[in-house]
């Protein structure tokens, strides 16, 4: 099958034979992200790229970069993890992060309307035991909400992304 998206395939290209892409996961203001296939270690990953056109502002492209460094500084069994870092020759970048296999809080929102009080609670605790772990090593997230709370799996374990305007 023929890849007609550039920026698929100029990820593609900066992977080779590590990561097999799969997909696309979504997008927000600040990338892509992708679902791939970790060749080497046989897991699955998503890998988040900044488009091109934003790739060319340093600015962005620092915030980029500093999201993957920040979240990658966090081990924590409710944020995220982030694998590695890299660059195309292109100047593409992007960052490769465990796969949650799950939903947003935000899709299950607008898919059940709302949540048990015990599951929000839950949830709430989940996510201040996260960020509690980033603000004990001096990193303040600066973007919590809904769609950066990732629900894992059939219990929903909570995972925190997107520290990409964290301090």
């Amino acid at each position: 099958m023929a890849v007609t998206d550039p920026l698929l395939r100029r990820l593609e290209q900066a992977l080779g034979d590590a990561y097999t892409v799969e997909g696309e996961i979504g997008r927000g203001g600040m990338g892509v992200v992708y679902h791939a296939h970790d060749q080497r270690l046989k897991r699955r990953v998503a890998i988040k790229v900044l488009p091109p056109e934003l790739a060319f502002r340093e600015e962005i492209r620092l915030r980029f970069l500093r999201e993957a460094e920040t979240a990658a500084r966090l081990s924590h069994p409710h944020i995220v993890p982030i694998h590695s870092v890299g660059e195309g020759a292109d100047g593409l970048v992007y960052f490769v992060m465990a796969f949650v296999d799950g939903e947003s809080v935000a899709q299950r929102l607008k898919r059940r309307g709302s949540l048990p009080a015990e599951e929000v609670r839950r949830i709430m605790m989940e996510t201040s035991d996260a960020l509690g772990a980033a603000h004990a090593v001096g990193i303040i997230h600066r973007d919590v909400k809904p769609d950066n709370i990732l629900l894992e799996g059939s219990r929903g374990r909570v995972v925190v992304t997107d520290f990409g305007i964290a301090k």
